[in-house]
């Protein structure tokens, strides 16, 4: 996911991003936090895909950020008004200028301390939102601050969002109403930053809070009021902020069940103001430790941003060397809806497609993803929309190999089709199918259901994609699906599926 060349990036002990070991504990001492993260990072896509605005600004029965009973409302509610308070923040008269303090707290387990990364959403030139990652890997006991600004005019849509360290800038964003910019901080001076003209049908986000928010693309209520997410959303306190505010605690992570016995418990806690019902600061914690923390210092009314809407002159802050490393953003962690062609030239492997559309589903779309545990590595999510809900996702990446072997050994192979594919039945294949379910739902537009189900399939290249179906398949469906898997570059040479 790059307009960046010389970034710092993370890098992790091998893991897989969404296939744990299926039986014991890991073994790999990266594995924990490379799953964990990967795990904590399906739960934020997931209520990013899946929670949307309201019509009046509200979660579901009206509540809104000017609502009352913040007490009586369940987990999930709050989490939905606190959404739809952070939206009506970026309202107004006047520019609106927020600051968070984003705090990578010292570890001492090499492992986490190097395996720390945070999402990052940008605004590109025509109107659609870009996904960065913002790499917070630490030495063994230390930690630093970076600080994040964002500044919005909502007469304009003007826009500007500022990461700095120190003072010095490592990344910088922003819309003035003819173009987008974008800080390439590892660019020769007077090269920084990137302008890039508006295109055609250009529309500025209708919920600048979605990128640039304390949670940016959590938005305010579900889509549908009877359904709800393949997460755990629980209450866990009441505490008094500093200011002598009360605020509600709620813990946000993927549902544990039907997961690896060692799955490390990693989740994000949301700190909720009762008084304006705000977010106040988010937490990740894995295996109780405290790895970084996103916290929100002013929210204020201001003439002009304090940084010009073009970015002119920022280059100059840059730094040209330090005696410390920096945070590095590594772009275009997600890059939506691509091509066939695109896959086949970004992979690095082979990659494969079904010959024909499932003939329950209606639409597909093909997603390139950051490898996590491999990076810069890229992997694909190609997704088939199904009306009766029997959605699937095809998973593909070169980390899949990484955990493969371990995989296969705890399960069977129930079907080889006519060219060599192999379908494996796995232990946790409920599990793997909600968190590749869960991530595709800008696709499907509905969460991961009751009669899910999960399968590694191995190639005839030695490739190891794997699927999830949300719902049932006949024998004859499943098998019918195998035996149409095929090289993509096949599908290209035929027609453009």
């Amino acid at each position: 996911m790059s307009a960046i060349s010389e970034i710092s990036t993370v890098e992790p002990e091998p893991a897989a991003v969404v296939l744990p070991r299926a039986r014991g504990r890991f073994e790999a001492r990266g594995w924990k936090p490379a799953l964990a993260i990967a795990v904590a990072v399906a739960v934020l896509v997931g209520l990013t895909l899946w929670l949307r605005p309201g019509p009046s600004g509200g979660g579901p029965g009206g509540s809104g950020p000017g609502a009352t009973g913040g007490l009586a409302l369940p987990a999930l509610s709050l989490l939905q008004q606190a959404a739809a308070a952070e939206s009506a923040l970026f309202s107004g008269d006047q520019v609106v200028h927020v600051v968070n303090l984003i705090e990578v707290k010292p570890v001492d387990d090499p492992a986490w301390a190097k395996a720390r990364w945070f999402p990052i959403m940008s605004l590109e030139a025509n109107g659609k939102p870009r996904f960065h990652q913002l790499t917070l890997s630490a030495e063994v006991g230390k930690g630093y601050t970076v600080e994040d600004q964002a500044w919005y005019e909502p007469a304009t849509s003007r826009s500007i969002r500022l990461l700095s360290v120190d003072g010095t800038p490592i990344y910088a964003n922003s819309f003035d109403g003819q173009a987008v910019y974008f800080l390439d901080a590892s660019a020769a001076p007077g090269k920084r930053v990137v302008k890039t003209p508006l295109a055609d049908g250009f529309r500025a986000p209708d919920s600048p809070a979605e990128f640039l928010g304390i949670a940016a693309g959590l938005p305010s209520r579900l889509d549908e009021k009877d359904k709800t997410p393949a997460l755990d959303v629980t209450r866990v306190k009441e505490i008094t902020l500093d200011d002598g505010s009360r605020a509600q605690v709620l813990k946000v992570g993927y549902s544990r069940q039907d997961g690896p016995p060692a799955m490390p418990d990693a989740h994000h806690l949301f700190t909720i103001r009762e008084d304006n019902h705000t977010i106040a600061r988010m937490e990740f914690v894995a295996d109780g430790v405290s790895l970084f923390v996103v916290r929100r210092v002013k929210t204020e009314r201001v003439a002009s941003p304090a940084v010009p809407w073009d970015l002119a002159g920022i280059d100059k802050r840059v730094a040209e060397k330090t005696e410390k490393p920096l945070p590095g953003i590594l772009a275009n962690m997600v890059v939506p809806n691509v091509s066939v062609e695109h896959m086949i030239e970004k992979a690095g492997f082979e990659t494969y497609l079904f010959s024909s559309d499932p003939p329950w589903t209606t639409k597909r779309e093909i997603a390139d993803i950051l490898d996590i545990p491999s990076p810069p590595n890229r992997a694909f999510a190609v997704a088939y929309r199904a009306e009766d809900g029997r959605h699937v996702v095809l998973w593909q990446a070169q980390s899949n190999k990484l955990v493969a072997r371990k995989m296969t050994m705890a399960g069977k192979v129930t079907y080889t089709s006519p060219t060599g594919v192999k379908l494996w039945s796995i232990a946790m294949d409920k599990w793997l199918a909600g968190i590749l379910l869960q991530s595709a739902q800008a696709t499907t537009k509905t969460p991961p259901g009751a009669k899910r189900t999960g399968y590694m399939l191995e190639t005839p290249d030695g490739t190891f994609p794997t699927l999830a179906i949300n719902g049932a398949l006949t024998d004859d469906e499943l098998h019918a699906l195998v035996d149409s898997l095929v090289p993509a570059r096949e599908c290209l040479e035929k027609h453009e599926p």
